[in-house]
């Protein structure tokens, strides 16, 4: 099992390579850094719904698709990655289990840079005083090797990543870069240190090697960067980007426990506008606009207190909604209405 220092890496390497390297059945930690600004989606992402396609390519920012879960990131400089490929039998029996373990070498490695984090389950790293996220990781098993990856986040440019998310119009997307800077953070905003990469790939190799023993230092070998870019061609084609993995997304994840789901539907009786925030399994607020008439003018204020707290589920959603349509006067507005707003098909 060996430390590979890949350093800088162009042509999509930095994530493609960890996928020819399990592959090749070779075991080891991989630390680089892009030099290139992607986006890699989950290998359950449903692209299309969560990417803005058009604006990617108008912006000649590739996208990917990678063979690990977890929902679409903006990758770029100044963000040094940790992959980590182990025998099966190396790593703790549950994905749950290699997360927390695995996830204390990344903790220290921040505490060496000056941000205390802790983890919070199943994949993130939080800082500790904030509870801002500051790294999101990915395991998965790929040829028969289990891999984990990461990132640590020296700076991260949210307001790019708003601009390629896919929002219902654009008004939303000023919203969205307001939430994304209010759940993400990075090294140099949280120190005002920008440290460089040979100090991260450091510490890294340093932490993870308290968990696992290593044996020395090896070059990635030609083939790994020969079967990577042929891997590049094939995760970044229509067919493998369009994939119907049937996975809908309800909501942006913009850290553990905190989703934002902005939408748009004309009903007969107008356009009606939602920005729905949940934990992953309950409304944590919403608010509800549009072009709409009702009346009581202001009772939409209690559709939206009455939908806080309550499971986002379609069915308590429609109950809910049906409770207050009995109370209101709506025209060209029904309970589907609403529901579909709020929740989606």
């Amino acid at each position: 099992m060996k430390i590979f220092r890949a350093g800088l890496q162009g042509n999509l390497r930095s994530i493609t390579l960890f996928h020819a390297l399990a592959r090749l059945g070779k075991e080891g930690l991989i630390i680089t850094t892009p030099t290139d600004t992607y986006v890699s989606v989950g290998y359950f992402d449903k692209t299309e719904e969560i990417v803005d396609l058009k604006k990617c390519k108008e912006l000649n920012i590739p996208v990917i698709r990678r063979e690990v879960g977890g929902g679409a990131v903006l990758l770029h400089p100044n963000q040094v990655f940790y992959q980590l490929i182990l025998k099966r039998e190396r790593a703790p029996f549950k994905v749950t289990d290699a997360y927390k373990h695995f996830s204390q070498a990344v903790i220290n490695a921040y505490k060496r840079l000056g941000v205390e984090t802790e983890y919070r389950p199943i994949n993130d790293i939080v800082v500790k005083r904030n509870k801002k996220k500051i790294s999101g990781q990915g395991a998965a098993d790929i040829e028969g090797m289990f891999v984990f990856v990461g990132g640590i986040l020296l700076r991260f440019d949210t307001k790019l990543m708003a601009q390629l998310f896919k929002v219902p119009e654009e008004k939303f997307r000023d919203k969205l870069y307001k939430s994304l800077e209010e759940n993400i953070s990075w090294v140099e905003k949280e120190t005002g240190r920008l440290p460089s990469y040979e100090e991260v790939e450091e510490i890294l190799i340093e932490e993870f090697s308290n968990l696992l023993p290593f044996e020395g230092e090896e070059e990635i070998p030609p083939e790994a960067y020969e079967l990577a870019d042929k891997l590049k061609e094939e995760f970044i084609s229509e067919e493998a980007l369009l994939e119907d993995t049937g996975r809908k997304h309800r909501a942006i994840k913009l850290r553990e426990g905190v989703y934002l789901r902005t939408s748009i539907h004309k009903a007969r009786g107008g356009l009606i506008r939602a920005e729905v925030w949940t934990d992953g399994e309950r409304i944590e607020s919403v608010r509800i606009y549009g072009d709409f008439t009702l009346y009581p003018k202001d009772s939409i204020k209690k559709l939206e207190d009455a939908l806080t707290g309550v499971s986002f589920n379609k069915e308590e959603i429609k109950k809910k909604v049906e409770e207050f349509l009995g109370e209101v006067e709506f025209p060209g507005v029904s309970a589907e209405d609403l529901v579909k707003v709020i929740y989606g098909d």
